[in-house]
Formats: C-alpha cells, structure tokens, sequence
C-alpha cells in the first residue's frame, strides 16, 4: 500500500476471494477502508482511528479488514466511496454495500464499529445499516439538450469568482471545455467570460507559484485556499484546457500557465528510467504553507511513484497539444514515447489496457481504455502517421469486446479478467461515456466510416435520460463522489452535451495533403493546429503513400501543398497560405458553410 504511515496492527487484507470467504464462514461484515496515498485526512486517520487500540482490537476480532488504494482500483471506488475521503464502507458477504461514512475519529468509529457489529450479528448477513440520512437525489430528466445543460451552467455559475456552485471548489476542465466549444461556434461573449474567469480564478489561487504545478481542487469558493495534494491528471487536464484557452482567446498567459504545469510534470513527476509520469505527491500541507524561502531547507513532499496507464494518456494528449501549438520538438517526443510504451502494454496484455503500467492482469478499465483511443487520435492529428489511427481502430475494437452493452453504453470495468473478490453490479458511467462518444466522432471523421459516428450517437442517446441528474447507469447508490461533483459543477453532463453538440453540428474534417517532411506542408500543419477549434479534426495525407485515399477524397495528388476544410463529403476551395488558413478559421463564412451543411 503506497506510502501507508501506520495502522499496521489492523490485520488488513487486499481486495480479494479469501477475504470473502472468510466473511462468509465467520459471519463478519467486511470493514473496506478507501485510501489513498495522497489523501492527508487518509493519513490522519491512520495515525489516529486505525490506531486506536480499542478499534484494533475491535476490528480484528468482528470484522474482516481490507484496505484499498482508490488509485489502484477506481471501480471499487466508484462502487463504496461515501462522498470523500478517506471512506468506510461495511460489506455483507456479497459485496453489498451496508453501512458507510467519511473520516471518523476514534470514539465516533469505535462506536460505529459497534453499532455495525451488534446490528450485523445474528442476522443472515445481508442487513441495511443506517449511518445518517441519506442526501436527496436528484429526479432524472428525460429529454435534455446541450442547450439545457448550458442552462444549468448557467444557474450554477459564480459570476464572481469564476467556476460553479459554492465550496469545495473543483476545477471545471469538462464545463470549460463545452463552454470554450460554443463560443467558437456562436460567439456569445457570456460563455467566453465564463471560461476566463474560472480559468483566472484557477490560475491565481491552485497554481503553486513556487514548486509548480496545479493543487487538485480549493476548499474555497474564491480558489485562494487549495487541498494540497497535486495529481497527475489534475495538471495533464488543466494545462490542455489552459492551452485550448490560449487558442480560442489568444492571451499568452493562459499558454505560459499551461508551460508552468508541463514543467511541473517534466521536472517533479516524470520517472527518469522510463519517461512516464508518476501519479501523484501528497498533500503535505505543513510543506506548503511554509514561506517559501524555507522550502528548500524542509523535507521533501513524497511522491506516489505507480504509473497508471490513463493518466498517462492524458499526459501524451496534451503533450501532443502542446507541440502542435508550440511547436517543441521535445513535446511531441514526449507524447509519442508514451503512447508508444502503451502500446507495448495493450499488446503484451492480451489486446487489453493494463490500469496499472508493468502489471499484467489486474483491473481492466474503460477510462483507460478510452484514454488511449483519445491520446492515439490527437498524436495522429500533429503527425499524420496512419499507424496511429490502427491503433485506434484497434483499441475501439477491444472496448467493444471488452465493456459494450448491448442496451448502448460501456461498462466501466471488465471483471473477467484477473480481478477477484465478488461479482460486482455493473455500471455504466456518463463521463467515460461521453469522451468516448468523442473519440468515435474523430474517428468516424477521419476515417470517413459511419459505422463510428453512429456508435457516438448511440452511446449519447443512452445517457439522454440521465443527464444531467445523475452520473451513471446502473443500481442506485453508488458512485456517490460523482454524484456529489455532478451536482457541484457537471463534469459528466459538461461532456455529454459538448459531444452531442458537436455530432449535431458536424465535425469540420481539415485535411491537408502534402508531403509532411517540406516546410510548406509544416506551415499548413501549424497554422491549422494554431487555427483549430474543438470542432476541427485535423488529418495530413502524404500524396504518395496515401494516394489511393487522397484520390477517394477527390483530392489531386499532384499539387502542391494545400487544406481542405470539409464537412461530410462537402469541401470549400484548397488553401495553400497559412495566413488564408487562419483567416478561414474566423471568418464567418466558415460557420456559414457548416451551417449550410448540417
């Protein structure tokens, strides 16, 4: 268990059959504590409770303990989480959930330990426990739009701070996406103002203007006082929103930030040996409430060195970004070293995405699945290398196989694999859903294969009756961190409606034919990734080795160097000046002709 302080005399167990069985033929409820190595209350809580010797003493003798990193497992976090962390959740022997709360000092747990104790005892083992009041739950909608989601954007913005709701404040990457996505569509200056002043109120108060790197969320509603713990997929999410932001409103600053948080992942949390990232330094908060001046002289902050295949994804999507708006070499080198390392998983896996790097079987997951679909599709956008869209075909292959359902949507984890314990209730979440229904639009557009786009509409049109109340489909009361952000700042619904928008909209299809070695076809290329919108996929062509498929397009192979602006099989005039590009790109004419062709 990374970076565990204390609690060893808890007979903790891993998540498994035996740990089930023995919960079976003893008649105990499973006591499933959800940790994290990042998590300072987690901590806390081990120092303290679990080593309180009653709750010891307690614990071994009427319960079977299992300790769970929910960094390694997310689908049992998912599943048992009680709205933060740490978590306790009492388990019957089946899995089923009975009991759960958050962090629990000493006599309040020994308490609770008793009262699940008494309360499990001489049942048949399958009792409802109450804890405290459950929350109200939102009534699903039926029906919804883009249009509606923005609406609840809308009702639950911060004009004066930026982001949504109240406190805890968490970064919106999702909303700000969708919001960014509709204001290069309709040039409606209230969702740019929306975007910018969460993303300055972001950048002022979680931006450790010292060390570096973004804090994960701010225990306040005006950033100024984050949780201190910083993730890899935090800072990989924020600097590719902060450089989606630097192109749709051209403020050097949003880029330079989005700089400050690669720097961050290059220089803290990128492992030498095999140049992929950590996934995470903890939240010493003695550490960074230091002046600054005495940092260096104090303990350094640890680090949880796994190295977990989805977030290094998103590191290689955004590190592709990063070079086709820089134009770094050393980004794009970054991003394809990682991509092709997971490759090497995916293939040395049985065609499956490993969740944890170096570990074959273990959890098989669809956000790690679906990551890699999305980081293969935006390496292939700044490189125009083909092998890159097999494997994406490749990968949309196994996530079919793997966690489709027949109903529409995909599962969240596949448990025939190596995974033991019970069989737990399959859930399908919007979320990964969503980005996956994004990834299809993509692919359908590159590829021209309609097989794709309507996999997108199908997965989208599942969710329609959820969205955007709740976060998932499958048994009601799980997924209670989700259901709580949801309900803060709709990062599930944010990136439903972004993609159902841009299905409905059609997804302009950039291709440049060329020869990608010249310094005219580089400059189309640049200036089209410079230019581009969410609403853009872009594709480079060789006229020679991919001939066959320019002359499909209608293309001439013979040319020089030109772009192509096409909506379904509809294409304006060839442009072969950079400048004509970025012309067309805000030019009105150009949403005019996606209009026409919707």
């Amino acid at each position: 268990m990374p970076n565990e302080i204390s609690a060893k005399t808890i007979a903790w167990q891993e998540w498994s059959d035996e740990a089930f069985l023995a919960a079976r033929t003893n008649r105990k409820p499973v006591l499933l504590a959800l940790t994290a190595s990042w998590c300072h209350w987690c901590h806390v809580m081990d120092q303290t409770s679990y080593s309180d010797p009653r709750v010891i003493d307690l614990v071994n003798a009427s319960f079977i303990p299992v300790k769970v990193d929910v960094d390694q497992r997310p689908d049992l976090s998912a599943r048992y989480n009680q709205g933060g962390f740490p978590s306790v959740a009492f388990l019957d022997e089946v899995g089923k959930l009975v009991a759960g709360r958050i962090y629990t000092p000493p006599d309040e747990m020994f308490q609770v330990l008793e009262h699940v104790k008494s309360s499990y005892a001489g049942s048949t083992g399958k009792v409802s426990i109450t804890l405290e009041a459950e929350s109200d739950k939102p009534t699903p909608s039926s029906g919804v739009t883009a249009a509606l989601v923005r609406q609840k954007m809308d009702e639950i913005y911060d004009s004066e701070f930026g982001g949504f709701g109240n406190e805890p404040k968490q970064p919106p990457w999702e909303g700000i996406e969708f919001l960014l996505s509709l204001y290069q569509q309709n040039g409606d200056q209230r969702l740019r103002e929306m975007a910018c002043r969460t993303l300055d109120g972001i950048a002022t108060g979680l931006l450790d203007q010292r060390d570096g790197g973004f804090f994960r969320y701010s225990v306040t509603r005006d950033w100024r006082v984050p949780h201190y713990e910083k993730m890899l997929y935090t800072n990989a999410q924020l600097a590719s929103v902060f450089l989606l932001a630097s192109q749709v409103t051209g403020r050097l600053s949003y880029r330079n930030t989005a700089v400050a948080a690669l720097d961050y992942m290059l220089t803290t949390l990128m492992d030498p040996i095999s140049g992929l990232f950590y996934s995470s330094q903890d939240a010493e908060e003695e550490y960074y409430r230091l002046p600054w001046n005495h940092r260096d002289s104090a303990p350094k902050v640890s680090i949880d060195t796994t190295l977990y295949t989805g977030w290094n994804a998103l590191a290689a999507s955004v590190f592709a970004k990063a070079f086709g708006i820089t134009g770094a070499p050393a980004y794009l080198e970054k991003a394809l070293g990682i991509v092709g390392k997971l490759w090497s998983e995916f293939e040395g896996n049985a065609m499956r995405m490993p969740h944890e790097i170096g570990t074959a079987g273990g959890s098989c997951l669809l956000t790690d699945h679906v990551n890699a679909l999305r980081a293969s599709l935006d390496c292939y956008q700044v490189t125009g290398d083909r092998d890159l869209v097999n494997q994406a075909e490749r990968l949309v292959s196994s996530i079919r196989m793997l966690f489709s359902n027949s109903d529409g949507g995909h599962y969240d984890a596949n448990f025939g694999t190596a995974n033991s314990g019970p069989t737990l209730p399959g859930v399908k979440p919007v979320l990964e859903n969503a980005l996956l229904a994004e990834a299809f639009i993509s692919l359908g557009t590159i590829t021209r294969k309609e097989e794709y786009l309507d996999e997108a509409r199908t997965t989208l049109e599942t969710f329609s009756g959820v969205v955007p109340c709740q976060t998932y489909i499958g048994p009601p009361g799980l997924r209670k961190v989700e259901e709580d952000e949801e309900r803060l700042f709709l990062p599930a619904a944010s990136a439903w409606a972004r993609a159902s928008e841009i299905l409905e909209s059609r997804m302009v299809h950039l291709v440049i034919v060329g020869d990608n070695t010249h310094r005219a076809t580089k400059a189309l290329v640049k200036s089209a990734y410079r230019s581009r919108t969410l609403r853009w996929t872009i594709q480079v062509l060789d006229p020679v080795a991919e001939s066959k498929i320019v002359q499909s397009l209608g293309f001439p192979v013979d040319a020089s160097p030109a772009a192509y602006l096409c909506v379904g099989s509809q294409c304006l005039t060839p442009i072969r000046k950079p400048t004509d590009l970025r012309k067309w790109a805000k030019s009105g004419a150009l949403a005019s002709f996606v209009a026409n062709t919707t």
